[in-house]
C-alpha cells in the first residue's frame, strides 16, 4: 500500500488510502488494537498545506485506560517499523478520550488543540465518539471570540508602541525585526480569527492569509518585510494597524479607542502561542 506520493492526492483519497493502509498493515501486526481506537489526521492533511515533504500527522484515541501500557508499548514498536521501512506516517502519543475533553478541549483556551481537532479528517471511529467531540468543538462562542480578538488587537498595539519604540531607541536591529514579525503575526491572526478561521503558527500564516481572501494585508506586509529605514518601517506597520482597525470596527468587533484603552486592556481570553 503506496503512502510515498500521497500529496498528489485530493484529502478523501488519502483517508481511504490512509484506512486501507491501517487495516492491511497496523492491524495484522497488533490485532487487539482493531476496534479499540478511534484515528485521525492532523497537521498539514487537514489543512490543504500537504506536498511531497510532509507527512501524516496521525493520532487516536481509546476509552479505557486500563489499556494504556498496551497500546504505548504497540505504539512504539509500531513506529519502529514505520521508520525503517521510511513510511511517512507519524505517530503522536495516544490518549484517552477523558484525557482529550478534559486535558486538551476544556474550555477556549487550548487553540492549537481546538484548531488541530477540529480539522482533523477522521480515518477509524466506529463509535463516532470522535466525531461527537470535534461536533462541540467547530468554532469559538461569540463572547470568547471577540476577547480573543481583542486580546490580538491590544497586543499589537502595546508592542508597536512601546516595544517597537524601545528597539529603535537602542539601535537593538535583532529586536526591532522581531517585534515587527510579532506584530504581523497578531494582526495576520486578528484578520483569520475575524473571518472564523482558527489561528496558526508562523509557517502558516502568509499562506492561509492569501488563502482567505486578505491580498491586501499580504501586499502590504511585502512592503514591510523590504524596508529597512526605521521611520518607513514604523509608518508601514501604522498603515498595516490602520486596516486591521477599520475591519475590526466594521465588523463590531471591537470601537475606536486611544492606544491608552489598548496598552491597558487585559481581557480574559488570549491566543495561545501568539506571543
Amino acid at each position: 500500500m503506496d503512502l510515498k506520493h500521497f500529496y498528489k492526492l485530493s484529502q478523501k483519497e488519502i483517508v481511504n488510502r490512509f484506512r486501507e493502509f491501517i487495516e492491511a498493515d497496523m492491524f495484522v501486526r497488533y490485532p487487539f488494537l482493531k476496534n479499540k481506537i478511534s484515528l485521525i489526521i492532523t497537521g498539514s492533511i487537514p489543512a490543504g498545506h500537504y506536498d511531497e515533504y510532509s507527512d501524516f500527522d496521525t493520532e487516536f484515541f481509546y476509552s479505557n485506560e486500563k489499556d494504556r501500557q498496551k497500546i504505548n508499548t504497540l505504539v512504539k514498536e509500531y513506529k519502529v517499523t514505520l521508520r525503517e521501512r521510511k513510511i511517512p506516517v507519524q505517530f503522536h502519543p495516544a490518549k484517552t478520550f477523558i484525557e482529550l475533553k478534559k486535558e486538551h478541549l476544556a474550555g477556549w483556551n487550548n487553540d492549537d488543540a481546538l484548531r488541530e481537532y477540529s480539522m482533523a479528517l477522521i480515518v477509524l471511529d466506529a463509535e463516532k465518539r470522535f466525531q461527537k467531540i470535534q461536533a462541540g468543538i467547530k468554532w469559538y462562542p461569540r463572547d470568547v471570540l471577540q476577547e480573543k480578538i481583542q486580546w490580538l488587537f491590544s497586543e499589537a498595539i502595546f508592542n508597536f508602541e512601546d516595544r517597537l519604540v524601545v528597539a529603535a531607541k537602542r539601535n537593538n536591529n535583532l529586536y526591532l525585526h522581531s517585534v515587527r514579525s510579532l506584530i504581523v503575526k497578531l494582526l495576520g491572526n486578528t484578520l483569520l480569527m475575524a473571518g472564523g478561521h482558527y489561528p496558526v503558527y508562523e509557517k502558516h500564516l502568509y499562506t492561509e492569509l492569501k488563502d482567505f481572501g486578505e491580498k491586501i494585508f499580504c501586499q502590504k506586509v511585502d512592503c514591510l518585510l523590504v524596508t529597512t529605514n526605521i521611520v518607513e518601517m514604523k509608518n508601514k506597520l501604522r498603515d498595516i494597524i490602520s486596516l486591521v482597525e477599520k475591519r475590526l470596527i466594521k465588523n463590531k468587533w471591537i470601537k475606536k479607542e486611544t492606544k491608552e484603552h489598548w496598552m491597558l486592556l487585559r481581557p480574559k481570553y488570549k491566543v495561545e502561542h501568539c506571543l
